[in-house]
């Protein structure tokens, strides 16, 4: 892929996410990153990998999943285009990642180095406020996902799917959603029924 297509991916991006960098500033991530395609089904990193890239999804549906201890599929979060991938609390630790993120649909992302990625962040505040909405971006998902387990009942928590995935719900596996939302597919579908939503 030449530098203008690059350049293009990154400026598309910034502006699905309303953040403006300066072409200096572009072109420093240009710099460091390499687009890939991942067909439906491959792995962005897989359980026992080290955090060591990040993506940012230019197109497709990527989710986050473990197997538990008893064998069952279990999602953790999606990310869309837009969005990030890398483990967070793997990267910290320095540890081994404890779950997969894999594609569901055909995917290109941006791919960069953790490493070369931080060494023009620092000192960089433009980058840094870059990093730290899309990260933020992120956390809040998560937290709002894990609250939900505690204070909504399975139809608010199909809601809030809805209303922070508003473009998933013909684009992934019904399974995956009931997983994500800690019910069975059989309750899924009733409350997709009830709600009248005949996807």
């Amino acid at each position: 892929m030449n530098e203008n297509v690059n350049n293009v991916l990154w400026v598309n991006l910034l502006k699905s996410n309303d953040i403006f960098l300066d072409e200096e500033n572009i072109a420093l991530l240009r710099n460091v990153s390499k687009p890939k395609v991942l067909k439906k089904d491959m792995f962005f990193l897989q359980e026992g990998e080290k955090s060591t890239e990040i993506g940012f999804i230019i197109k497709g549906v990527f989710r986050s999943y473990y197997i538990d201890k008893s064998g069952n599929d279990v999602t953790k979060y999606f990310y869309a285009e837009g969005g990030i991938l890398f483990s967070y609390a793997a990267y910290l630790s320095q540890k081994e990642s404890m779950y997969c993120i894999q594609a569901l649909e055909d995917s290109e992302i941006l791919v960069v180095k953790i490493f070369d990625f931080e060494k023009i962040v620092e000192g960089n505040y433009q980058l840094l406020l870059f990093y730290k909405k899309m990260i933020d971006k992120t956390l809040v998902i998560k937290e709002e996902h894990a609250i939900s387990f505690k204070l909504l009942d399975s139809t608010k928590r199909y809601a809030q799917f809805l209303d922070t995935y508003p473009d998933l719900e013909a684009r992934v596996k019904q399974c995956h959603i009931a997983s994500y939302l800690g019910i069975t597919p059989v309750s899924l579908s009733r409350i997709r029924k009830k709600l009248n939503i005949n996807k």
